[in-house]
């Protein structure tokens, strides 16, 4: 495992010699050392800047190295701590392994076993960093892979694209709800200089104030009621990569003050914690509202907008690439009948037209919300007007002959049998509904009905 650049160790004994020496063999071998001859001084540089390891001597005439490591892993709590001790106090070693050292070195050192721990206790950090980012990743949703749009506007996206993404430079993506602000920001971090690191995603709007802060930056134990443990934030697990903050407009103006402190040196505290950490990360932001505005109410911090605002991508709504529609219909219809293990059908021509011409309010998860239905209406046949969403088959109706406009939205049910109108409700209510819970209370039904359903559908 490559050692990482950033990762820092203290050292400390009473000898000066000792510790010049031993900052002086750890800075060759490629890590951030800090040497000091006083414990106080280890405290004192804990409280100012966060550290990985405390290399430290037991036997100190101002502070043995039992009282520092109970110390330093207060104000420190992730710290880990080797202890360097005599042939003659061992047991002691022994002793402060129990209170928390994670190993100890005997005098004289032995470079080659020192460097086995050190080694030991990095790659242990690094794989619980690991393990937190791939737990953070498996709750994120996975997202459409690719672009799908000819459009001038489109084709202006897709070049600012390959220029922005192999840059650091912070970008704010805006546009309305569905136009695919996260595929912008996945599409950056994939083809950017840190491809190979993660991408940490967090929804803003989703988490009310004290929440989102410690979901940003974690959290100390005993920091709020319910703080059984320390807890790593998003920066922290971003560290090194991307960092994509969602809705961003509904950021509370007390945590905008703490991004804004990131944004400018990349410093932060956790909640409840004294110390200051640092990362290296950048930021993608985006939003549905028009954040100018929000400068102006006073909603939004203007200092943030402007260090956010480095780069801007403004995505268009559907309404205003129509001519994009059919490619994205023949894209998820595929799509969709692959995941399925269908045969691809595509709508009929009055379909088709029906869906060129909607006003598509919801934009691109709209449309794909539609195809996606309405493939389970058809059972493999190619999609007809009747097999898309109510709203449409008004519009529909509306536009055709004079006795087709005579018809009333309650003509859209005649004839139906029981089992049909159960369907053309259940459908239609996950059209209007961001969720199948919502969906549910609406019709007065369960959530595991609506799942029976869309299965026995599918087959």
């Amino acid at each position: 495992m490559e050692k990482p650049e950033n990762f820092r160790i203290i050292v400390v004994d009473d000898e000066v010699r000792a510790v010049e020496g031993l900052v002086e063999l750890l800075r060759l071998d490629g890590y951030v050392v800090t040497g000091y001859s006083e414990p106080v001084s280890v405290l004192e540089h804990l409280k100012k800047e966060s550290a990985d390891l405390l290399l430290t001597d037991l036997k100190m005439p101002e502070m043995d190295g039992l009282e520092l490591l109970q110390q330093a892993q207060a104000l420190e709590p992730e710290l880990n701590v080797v202890m360097i001790t005599g042939q003659g106090t061992v047991n002691d070693a022994v002793a402060a392994m129990k209170a928390g050292a994670d190993d100890y070195l005997i005098k004289p050192l032995n470079v080659d076993e020192l460097e086995i721990v050190i080694t030991r206790i990095f790659e242990k950090r690094e794989l619980l960093r690991q393990n937190q980012i791939l737990r953070a990743a498996s709750r994120e949703p996975a997202a459409q892979e690719d672009f799908v749009g000819r459009s001038p506007k489109m084709m202006r996206i897709f070049r600012a694209l390959k220029d922005v993404a192999p840059t650091m430079a912070t970008v704010l993506i805006e546009g309305e709800t569905g136009t695919g602000k996260e595929l912008v920001a996945r599409a950056l971090h994939r083809h950017g200089l840190r491809a190979d690191k993660p991408l940490i995603t967090i929804n803003c709007a989703a988490l009310h104030e004290g929440l989102l802060e410690s979901e940003l930056f974690g959290h100390v134990k005993g920091a709020f009621t319910g703080a059984l443990r320390n807890k790593p934030g998003k920066f922290a697990l971003a560290d090194g990569g991307t960092i994509f903050l969602d809705e961003i407009g509904d950021m509370a103006l007390s945590v905008q003050a703490k991004l804004l402190r990131i944004l400018v040196s990349g410093e932060f505290q956790q909640v409840g914690g004294e110390q200051t950490h640092y990362v290296d990360v950048r930021v993608l932001a985006a939003t549905n509202k028009d954040l100018l505005r929000a400068v102006a109410a006073g909603e939004f911090r203007e200092d943030l907008y402007y260090r956010l605002n480095v780069i801007q991508f403004t995505l268009p709504p559907l309404r205003e690439r129509p001519g994009d529609i059919a490619l994205l219909v023949k894209y998820f219809c595929q799509r969709i009948a692959k995941r399925e293990g269908r045969p691809v059908v595509y709508p009929e021509r009055a379909a088709m037209r029906l869906l060129e011409n909607a006003p598509w309010p919801g934009n691109v998860r709209e449309l794909e919300n539609v195809i996606e239905r309405a493939l389970i209406y058809a059972k493999d046949k190619p999609i007809g007007i009747a097999d898309l969403p109510e709203t449409l088959q008004v519009s529909a109706a509306a536009g055709a002959g004079p006795k087709e406009r005579q018809k009333s939205p309650d003509d859209l049910w005649a004839g139906l049998t029981l089992k049909e109108a159960e369907k053309r409700m259940i459908l239609a209510a996950l059209e209007r509904c961001p969720s199948k819970a919502q969906a549910a209370r609406e019709l007065g039904i369960s959530v595991r009905k609506i799942e029976y359903r869309l299965k026995e559908w599918r087959k």
